[in-house]
């Protein structure tokens, strides 16, 4: 191709010098364009095809121009092009089509790009003007086809057909003239894609395929930019004790973005928390000298940790905590939240995921897949034999002695080297600032110092200490604690009037605070909740309440009655007094009238209505106390 353009552009020692042109003139006839204020399109971006067109057509041209005398005649240009024929070795217009094709090259001032095909315009001329039955296309477009129900070409294409054939049924003249499903399909084509991505998928799908992508914010020495997210492992594992499977775990993990090495790491059952944030953020900021010990398979070491300067997060619900606002603040220059649908700004984790994925994951029995249709007859569960500890210790070695050793995809540096290699050493944890950091990044509650202590997580902690400082101090009674979620026997408490945490244990004569988790207290109280609540006899208790209910009615009704002979009603202060003198109550009777008595001088229920200036007199009872 260089040398066929070479030859079109005057080059081509074999034709000679253009009598009329200097080669500097000839070159530049490809920059030539009608409109100089725009860049001008490279003869490049045009197909192979069109390219090989244009530049045969301008060997032609500049054949004919050196040799024809005269005008481009028939008479001048049939001889010519004999000519050309057998010394070009092309195919060879005819004289009509050689003429227009010079026309087109002159007007347009010597630009090649006059002489390229202009196949995309051929074809309908017609397709977008109006027809009759347009509103009945915009129609069906616009209620079947861009809506969030996605319905298909075809299926928008027969409600328009629909349409069409009723309103025929009422014109006698004219009749509508029904579109073709061909053209119908060309009229969705042409509708701009953004529109269409946003009617059938919404906003932020629509936003996230044509969205700019920008770039992420450069890394200059190790740990100064750490990337963090978690993923579900595709693989199914078995318990190691019971043999069974357990299901797939998640992965969190912590990058480096300037050494690209892998510098934290937690695993675990549970879906993304804190907790899962927790346990990686520290794995990730101390030391791994307990890596050799508990993975001997192991042959490198794992350099990695240190104090961390921004920690760039997504926007799940962990991250967003006040436990890790208030924990990781102290710790980390700046917690750094990625906009949503900037998969830019963090892309160093989630290539970490993909290449784990197929340097283990994939080859593990167990397996799972992202698409139910790739299982076929392939079942997970009943394949799967990797137990979790030969998970954990795959992964391990794949960290340390593969991923850390190996190059990049583009041979641009080894991880484990460019961390070795860095004359920048990031600061530590060690001694009592390595026990304040596991003590910091406990989970943050508040609570008041009560008389039993303080209770938290339906567990109740109490210390002669914590007692002391209540007593000094009872105006800072509100204070900060910290919980390990992996262990609720005890919890730090912040003292402001002395700026420490103390320990303080869990009230617990039984153990069952001993080793106890945080997920597995709050799920055995869950359990406790529903058993009580399943002994629970709903219907009974509801045939309870209604029966009160409805005897509060009638007593309401009873006293409202208009009654013979009523009177002014004593005060109730007075008549609770010959209650407390009857034994009013669940053990006694539920009058003050004494029917006994009643009986004995002859008073029956046709006698007029006791009332209480038939009893004592009321000050007789002041003096009496309760036994």
């Amino acid at each position: 191709m260089s040398d066929e353009k070479s030859a079109a552009f005057g080059y081509d020692s074999a034709f000679g010098a253009s009598p009329d042109k200097s080669d500097d003139d000839l070159f530049e006839d490809l920059f030539k364009g009608s409109n100089t204020h725009h860049l001008i399109r490279s003869l490049d971006s045009y197909t192979e095809k069109e390219q090989q067109a244009a530049i045969a057509k301008l060997k032609i041209i500049r054949f004919v121009e050196r040799r024809i005398k005269g005008g481009w005649t028939e008479k001048n240009l049939v001889p010519i092009l004999a000519e050309a024929k057998c010394s070009l070795g092309i195919k060879i217009p005819s004289w009509r089509a050689l003429a227009d094709w010079k026309k087109q090259y002159y007007e347009s001032g010597r630009s090649i790009h006059s002489l390229v095909p202009q196949h995309r315009k051929k074809g309908n001329r017609n397709r977008n003007r109006h027809t009759d039955s347009q509103q009945y296309i915009d129609e069906a477009i616009e209620k079947k086809y861009l809506t969030r129900e996605r319905l298909t070409v075809a299926e928008t294409y027969q409600y328009y057909k629909d349409q069409v054939l009723l309103a025929n049924r009422n014109i006698v003249d004219g009749k509508i003239t029904l579109l073709k499903d061909r053209a119908f399909y060309d009229r969705i084509k042409e509708l701009p894609p953004y529109d269409v991505d946003l009617a059938r998928y919404g906003k932020r799908y629509a936003d996230r395929k044509y969205r700019s992508v920008g770039e992420m914010v450069p890394a200059t020495y190790p740990l100064e930019y750490v990337e963090i997210d978690h993923t579900p492992a595709p693989v199914i594992l078995i318990d190691d004790e019971l043999d069974i499977a357990v299901g797939r775990p998640y992965l969190t993990i912590l990058f480096d973005r300037y050494t690209k090495c892998i510098v934290g790491l937690s695993v675990n059952w549970r879906e993304p928390s804190y907790d899962s944030v927790r346990k990686a953020f520290l794995n990730a900021v101390l030391k791994k000298d307990w890596l050799k010990e508990r993975y001997p398979m192991v042959e490198n070491d794992w350099p990695c940790f240190g104090k961390i300067e921004h920690l760039v997060v997504d926007n799940g619900a962990e991250f967003w905590s006040d436990s890790l606002e208030d924990a990781l603040r102290p710790l980390v220059t700046d917690i750094d939240y990625c906009k949503t649908a900037h998969p830019w700004e963090k892309p160093g984790v989630e290539n970490v995921f993909d290449l784990f994925n197929r340097g283990v994951n994939n080859k593990l029995p167990g397996k799972t897949f992202t698409n139910p249709e790739q299982l076929k007859d392939y079942n997970p569960k009943k394949d799967a034999v990797i137990r979790v500890s030969t998970f954990l210790s795959f992964m391990h070695k794949w960290i340390v002695d593969i991923y850390h050793q190996d190059s990049d995809s583009r041979e641009r540096a080894i991880p484990y080297r460019k961390w070795d290699s860095s004359k920048w050493r990031p600061n530590f944890y060690e001694g009592k600032e390595e026990k304040q950091l596991r003590i910091e990044l406990g989970l943050l509650r508040h609570r008041t110092i009560r008389l039993g202590g303080i209770h938290l997580h339906s567990i109740r902690y109490q210390s002669d200490e914590l007692i002391n400082y209540r007593k000094y101090n009872a105006d800072k009674l509100y204070v900060k604690t910290k919980t390990d979620p992996s262990d609720l026997s005890h919890i730090y408490v912040y003292l402001d009037q002395e700026a420490r945490y103390i320990k303080v244990p869990a009230v617990d004569s039984t153990g069952y605070t001993k080793g106890l988790s945080l997920f597995e207290h709050q799920r055995s109280l869950r359990v406790q909740r529903l058993h009580t609540r399943s002994l629970v006899d709903e219907e009974a208790l509801a045939d309870a309440r209604l029966y009160i209910d409805g005897r509060i009615d009638e007593e309401i009704e009873y006293f409202s009655q208009p009654k013979k002979g009523k009177r002014s009603l004593p005060k109730s202060g007075n008549v609770s007094k010959i209650a407390k003198f009857r034994d009013v109550g669940s053990d006694g009777p539920t009058t003050i009238v004494n029917k006994d008595r009643m009986l004995t001088n002859g008073i029956t229920s046709t006698s007029p209505e006791p009332t209480v200036e038939n009893h004592p007199p009321l000050q007789d009872f002041t003096d009496i106390e309760g036994y």
